[in-house]
């Protein structure tokens, strides 16, 4: 009999203004991303679980909903938890019969809110659209013209439509404009390629400050100078150092006090997540998505017994999502930027064991279970579940750090 795995992971869902208002939980029942009915039950049911009883559902989505899939057998029997914020959704290619449109229904005499995930309109799928809150569609599984036909026959319902699998810039455009209210997919990972535009003096000084944090040889002064032109970000640097995250015994009232008694490389990384979280007309989560991984990579380090390069892993994780904060090709922004070999090529090539962390830690957080190396996390000595609940620690980690950093407050 197959184990089962714990695994847990989120994917942000955003409206129309780019703001996250829900997270899908994402779960499998085995390594290589398949399961069967009675396996995703129980994958589902771990999820369920974890996010609600385990865990604290607002350490894992906050204040936001959290989507989670229902096979037939869950829609029957619903777990008792919290219908405010838990949205069902529907998994796909299950039999729509007269037992599933009761369950339907009953639970949507609950008010629960019900999500109908991959949609396809057939004459069977059909019946389905009375009972839906929201209808998933795959842009990328549907041609335009399907897409377009599907718009059409789902706009007269009193529904949502969610965009899902959402890839590009260009698609979240054109998903905006045929009327799309809710968007799900990795364009956030991804830069909007900008064709004969000239970096903003902004993403400029972001790079001349992220090359000069680089450089181990930098003098402290012409750091604090650099950090001291920006107001902002010399006031969000100060109350860091003098938050809970820190824990000195004495304020810090100067940048160059706060230099000299922490030293450079151990506040490195936090300037660097300011810096970059600085760049004007970025969603919030993309912040959250940067701090996440920088993390997680860095925990992952330290359960590889890699504690006295972990710093390493963090700046690996964390400048991995550059090219998205700054609009442009990663290997031109790693070429701008004075970093050593091993973490340029972690970042660009996936090399060395910084390289094979971050290609975890992506491959994790979006889900794709089949592209993490089980057999090298096993041979170190991580689990799945040990893996799961880095995950999670994670997640609440960086809750609790966005607010120590301010990031995502209006300037």
């Amino acid at each position: 009999m197959t184990e089962l795995l714990p695994l847990l992971a989120r994917q942000p869902i955003f409206n129309t203004q780019m703001k996250v208002v829900a997270y899908e939980l994402l779960c499998r029942s085995s390594q290589i991303n398949q399961a069967n009915f009675t396996d995703g039950d129980a994958a589902s049911s771990q999820v369920l679980v974890n996010a609600f009883t385990e865990l604290s559902i607002q350490n894992v989505v906050g204040k936001n909903l959290a989507f989670i899939n229902f096979t037939r057998n869950l829609l029957q029997n619903p777990p008792p938890f919290d219908r405010k914020q838990l949205v069902i959704e529907v998994v796909e290619g299950q039999k729509v019969d007269a037992s599933m449109l009761h369950a339907l229904k009953v639970l949507r005499e609950n008010n629960y809110t019900i999500a109908l995930d991959d949609f396809v309109l057939t004459p069977d799928t059909e019946h389905l659209i009375p009972y839906a809150d929201i209808v998933k569609l795959d842009v990328m599984q549907l041609s335009t013209p399907e897409l377009t036909k599907h718009i059409h026959h789902l706009k007269p319902f009193d529904i949502k439509l969610l965009a899902e699998k959402v890839e590009t810039y260009e698609m979240l455009e054109f998903c905006k404009s045929a009327g799309f209210d809710l968007f799900q997919g990795y364009f956030l990972a991804r830069p909007q390629i900008i064709t004969g535009r000239k970096m903003s003096e902004n993403k400029q000084s972001v790079l001349q400050l992220l090359s000069a944090l680089q450089d181990p040889d930098v003098p402290v002064e012409k750091i604090e100078r650099m950090l001291a032109r920006d107001t902002i970000l010399s006031f969000k640097l100060l109350r860091l150092v003098n938050s809970a995250a820190f824990g000195l015994a004495r304020k810090i009232d100067s940048l160059k006090q706060a230099i000299m008694l922490l030293g450079l490389n151990k506040i490195k990384n936090w300037v660097n997540i300011l810096v970059m979280s600085n760049v004007g007309n970025k969603p919030h989560e993309l912040s959250v998505t940067a701090l996440t991984r920088a993390r997680l990579c860095e925990s992952i380090a330290k359960k590889l017994n890699e504690t006295p390069k972990a710093e390493g892993y963090f700046t690996v994780g964390l400048l991995s999502t550059l090219d998205a904060f700054m609009d442009a090709p990663m290997a031109s922004l790693l070429e701008s930027i004075s970093l050593s070999k091993h973490i340029h090529d972690a970042i660009l090539h996936r090399q060395g064991s910084e390289g094979k962390v971050l290609e975890i830690a992506t491959a994790y957080e979006k889900g794709a279970w089949d592209n993490i190396d089980w057999a090298y996390l096993k041979e170190n000595g991580i689990s799945a579940e040990h893996l799961a609940k880095i995950y999670v620690d994670t997640l609440e980690w960086v809750d609790n750090t966005m607010s120590d950093l301010g990031i995502g407050e209006k300037k």
